[in-house]
């Protein structure tokens, strides 16, 4: 894929590129766009692989975006709290479904909100056109007071309740059924 960094397709199971990310950038989770979209949370995700990369005060790793063939992988710095036992339990933060590090979808959502807000990233918001529904209500929660999102949270859905009353939201969705 990368200098160094070979996927075995002949493998079973069958690896997938999100599986790389943790090799490429250490410490990497994957996230974001990329778990949001395959939990179907959010339409139209890019083929891009979307991570989060710890950083202590004082040294941010690198996220300069890796492109590997047709996929590019993009990764994003947070602060060490918000991946260890502060930001939640571990059931709540990681699928622990997935044989590499990966985020749960409602971590995922606040891993972007986060992100959305940070005067130090230059990614923008979640979007309101998610599937709220589909996320554990209780896990998103519990994961918004551990990282301390709970006033942002509480704003991005208060925007969101918005976005789905409007008229022209409305009947744009009422057109897709």
């Amino acid at each position: 894929m990368t200098r160094g960094l070979y996927l075995n397709q002949l493998a079973a199971p069958r690896p997938t590129a999100a599986e790389a990310a943790g090799f490429i950038r250490t410490g990497a989770i994957v996230s974001l766009q990329t778990v949001l979209g395959e939990a179907g949370i959010t339409n139209n995700f890019p083929d891009v692989v979307t991570s989060v990369v710890p950083h202590e005060r004082g040294h941010v790793p690198s996220v300069r975006p890796v492109k590997a063939a047709d996929i590019e992988f993009r990764f994003h710095s947070m602060p060490v709290r918000l991946f260890d036992d502060r930001a939640g339990r571990l059931e709540d933060r990681m699928d622990l479904e997935f044989r590499y590090s990966r985020a749960t979808p409602e971590k995922a959502l606040l891993d972007w909100l986060y992100l959305g807000e940070s005067r130090y990233s230059k990614i923008a918001g979640p979007p309101l056109d998610v599937d709220i529904e589909r996320l554990n209500g209780l896990r998103l929660r519990r994961l918004a007071q551990s990282m301390d999102l709970v006033e942002q949270l509480k704003a991005w859905q208060a925007r969101k309740k918005q976005y789905d009353l409007d008229l022209d939201v409305r009947e744009n969705a009422s057109d897709d059924e």
